[in-house]
């Protein structure tokens, strides 16, 4: 009886390293966008009230913090070892 390997069924080391790399960028790329989403939900009634020449400079001063927020979430792509290890911008108050 000779025993024959299925080299189709066999998992490398690399593809488990490469199925785990995908599944971490994965998370990352959901949790920025739940942290875009969330923004995007802040920034909205702001800009209307910029719009509708209806915003308090506070108003005006958050607005600007959440766009300086999305930005940074946006840009996490372009930091150094993405997405492995990630800083992650802080959320306006």
């Amino acid at each position: 009886m000779s025993t024959t390997i299925d080299w189709s069924k066999v998992i490398t080391r690399e593809m488990k390293e490469a199925a785990a790399a995908a599944e971490r960028l994965a998370v990352v790329v959901s949790q920025a966008a739940a942290l875009r989403a969330t923004a995007d939900k802040a920034i909205a009634p702001l800009q209307d009230a910029v719009d509708i020449d209806d915003a308090t400079e506070a108003d005006a001063a958050k607005l600007k913090a959440w766009k300086a927020y999305r930005v940074a979430l946006n840009r996490l792509p372009n930091q150094a070892g993405y997405p492995v290890t990630i800083e992650w911008p802080t959320a306006p108050a």
